[in-house]
């Protein structure tokens, strides 16, 4: 595999269980073969290594970062899973809380210089800048949501900001850039609160800017897991979702499936140790499996649009 691939694990709200996804999907994909690079940048609250069972790391994200350790490889910690390796924020805090986006840039473009098929990516709660740059420069953006009102209400919040976030980084128009910057300042004079009214918006003052943000809206296209599913009523929030996004923000979410609330995940959290190595025929590591399968499915289906409509253009 020539292409790093770089999922990034968000959400928005704490305790939905993005460590847990992160985490094992990791570890599945280093069982199915694959060079796989766990990266932790719950900054503040990172724990992976103590999860993975690693001794405390000596250098950070921030020894990178501050160019104390100018070559990324150094950071990387072995694990005693084949093919699985991790770059800790356990030592990280408050000096890094506020990384320029260029820094950011600079990460992941070292990262994708890493021998690795596949980086994974656990981000932290909430919708800061940090966080949401991380998500948005990943090549499949995860969202993690529990069937729970508070959850699924920062989850919207989490998709609109990134959203905003992608237009003012990606807009040349500096218009477009003073219309987007209240918004995500949450000083919000226009009123515009989803993708739908951003449009409209534009629509009023005329000239061509809502073809660039629907452009926009096509290519931004995150991905969600529903987690810790009790019942029927809950396996139906991620369709929910999908209608909801697509009538009110004008946005096509894919919903990959969900994972059953199950005691085995309480016991290998208490035991520290991954559930892909405690119960990996347990229901919550099958149904993780079939989400991890469909995801490299959409990428080999997305990488064969991509080379025939190349190929189209030659």
């Amino acid at each position: 595999m020539d292409k790093k691939n770089i999922w990034a694990i968000g959400g928005g709200k704490g305790g939905v269980g993005k460590s847990f996804v992160a985490g094992n999907l990791g570890i599945l994909l280093a069982q199915k073969g694959y060079k796989v690079i766990l990266a932790d940048l719950d900054l503040g609250g990172a724990n992976l290594h103590t999860w993975l069972g690693v001794n405390s790391p000596t250098k950070s994200l921030s020894d990178f970062i501050g160019r104390e350790t100018p070559n990324i490889s150094k950071l990387l910690i072995p694990t005693d899973i084949n093919g699985l390796r991790l770059i800790s924020g356990a030592k990280d805090g408050v000096e890094i809380a506020n990384l320029k986006y260029t820094q950011k840039r600079r990460f992941l473009s070292a990262l994708r210089k890493l021998d690795a098929d596949y980086i994974v990516i656990d981000l932290g709660a909430g919708t800061s800048y940090n966080t949401v740059d991380f998500f948005l420069l990943a090549d499949s953006q995860l969202m993690v949501v529990i069937p729970e009102p508070t959850s699924i209400e920062n989850a919207y919040r989490f998709i609109k900001n990134s959203f905003f976030r992608q237009i003012f980084h990606s807009s040349k128009s500096l218009d477009l850039k003073s219309v987007i910057k209240p918004i995500l300042q949450k000083e919000n004079p226009y009123n515009i609160t989803t993708p739908k009214d951003l449009i409209n918006y534009l629509n009023k003052l005329g000239g061509s800017t809502t073809v660039f943000i629907e452009e926009q809206l096509h290519m931004f296209r995150p991905k969600i897991i529903l987690n810790q599913v009790r019942t029927k009523r809950d396996r139906r929030v991620g369709a929910a979702m999908k209608t909801a996004c697509s009538k009110y923000f004008n946005l096509e979410i894919t919903f990959l499936g969900y994972i059953s609330e199950d005691e085995s995940v309480w016991k290998s959290v208490l035991d520290r140790k991954p559930l892909a190595l405690a119960y990996p025929e347990g229901q919550p590591i099958r149904q993780l499996k079939d989400i991890c399968s469909d995801i490299l499915l959409k990428e080999t289906e997305f990488a064969g649009k991509n080379k025939l409509l190349s190929q189209l253009t030659l």
